[in-house]
């Protein structure tokens, strides 16, 4: 039972994407059809039997399913326009996570990729609310308007400019456009999403205490979602929390960028190399290292031959100097970048999957914090 519930439910793939559904969702299922079926459709749509109203509301609950995957997957297909792996879909209660092997490799990609998912609700939103309005007025009227407005709900809440909404990415992609700096601009969004947790909280506590109750409880518990989203690995990576610097896991940087092995070498050069000053890349698939592809390499390369080469083609196959492992301590891995040549290294976790990358420079700062700390 215990693995039960710490394995989502896989539900199949939709282009090629595994889709699943935290277990989180199946008291959803039933509260959210019961809460339509006792409440809106009675009141609004009188005269129907109770069958037909618990009917229209598993329809209702399906279809607000159906919304939330729509939204994760325009995320996944607009990663893969722009040349990054999409791993998995993962629907919870409060939404969905798109996962995404490795970080955007520019401001316009990581604009588009955030931007697409609460687009896709609005689309989805008007549909319904079109929907709604062609039909006569009655129960399944009012299934599509409420459908309708939840849509726009989450497309308004969803571009709130701070992390970890999708807002807050579109806010990192414009600052980060202008600084060109992808951390500091995380920073940001991240200290933006903190500030709308707490208005949320507080909004929520006065509105429960002098006016509606639920709504007040609705708007305190978002903020606090957001605030523990804002507590997991991207809040305590970029800086906004105090963490311990112990292990390598605790220092390294988790916006690596991955090539794809079979991405061509003009497509690496124009959409990814030209935003990073990194000098090596690590190549991988389903966050797997392939190798490393190297710029010293590609100066050998042929212009013209550009076009054809994929990375895989070019880059050094793998070998121990490439990665690290995520358990070692700072002081483990500060002596084995001390002797690595690019004094970099992609970080891998116990099942061998890329996780994040870290330098040498990135654990002197560690290893210094620490010392001050104690003193």
């Amino acid at each position: 039972m215990k693995n039960f519930f710490a394995t989502p439910l896989y539900l199949g793939r939709l282009f090629g994407i595994p889709i699943r559904a935290h277990y989180s969702w199946l008291p959803v299922f039933p509260f959210y059809a019961w809460a339509i079926a006792s409440s809106l459709l009675p009141r609004q749509a009188p005269g129907l039997t109770a069958s037909e109203y618990w009917l229209l509301g598993f329809i209702t609950t399906f279809l607000l399913f159906l919304s939330v995957l729509f939204h994760e997957l325009a995320h996944s297909l607009m990663a893969r326009a722009e040349g990054l792996g999409t791993g998995s879909i993962t629907l919870y209660i409060f939404g969905g996570l798109a996962s995404l092997e490795g970080q955007p490799a520019n401001p316009s990609a990581e604009f588009k990729i955030a931007l697409v998912g609460p687009a896709a609700n609005f689309v989805m939103g008007t549909i319904f609310f079109l929907t709604a309005q062609s039909l006569s007025k009655g129960a399944a009227e009012q299934v599509f308007r409420h459908l309708g407005l939840v849509n726009w709900f989450l497309a308004v809440f969803n571009i709130l400019p701070g992390m970890p909404l999708d807002g807050g990415r579109v806010l990192r992609a414009i600052v980060w456009r202008f600084n060109k700096n992808f951390r500091a601009a995380t920073q940001i969004a991240n200290r933006a999403g903190l500030v709308i947790a707490v208005t949320l909280v507080v909004y929520g506590l006065y509105f429960f205490a002098v006016a509606d109750k639920v709504i007040g409880l609705s708007s305190v518990s978002l903020g606090v979602m957001i605030g523990l989203m804002l507590g997991t690995a991207e809040g305590r990576n970029y800086g906004l929390w105090r963490v311990k610097r112990g292990t390598v896991e605790d220092v390294m940087n988790r916006d690596v960028v991955l090539i794809s092995p079979q991405m061509k070498v003009a497509d690496f050069i124009d959409k990814v190399l030209q935003n990073n000053r990194d000098t090596s890349f690590p190549v991988a698939e389903d966050q797997r290292l392939h190798g490393m592809l190297l710029l010293e390499d590609l100066k050998a390369l042929p212009r013209e031959e550009w076009a054809k080469t994929q990375a895989k083609d070019c880059m050094r196959p793998v070998d121990n100097s490439m990665f690290i492992s995520a358990r070692l301590t700072v002081p483990q891995a500060q002596t084995m970048l001390a002797n690595h040549p690019a004094h970099r290294a992609v970080v891998i976790d116990a099942n061998g999957l890329i996780i994040g990358h870290v330098s040498l420079n990135d654990l002197r700062k560690a290893q210094n914090g620490n010392a001050s700390t104690k003193n």
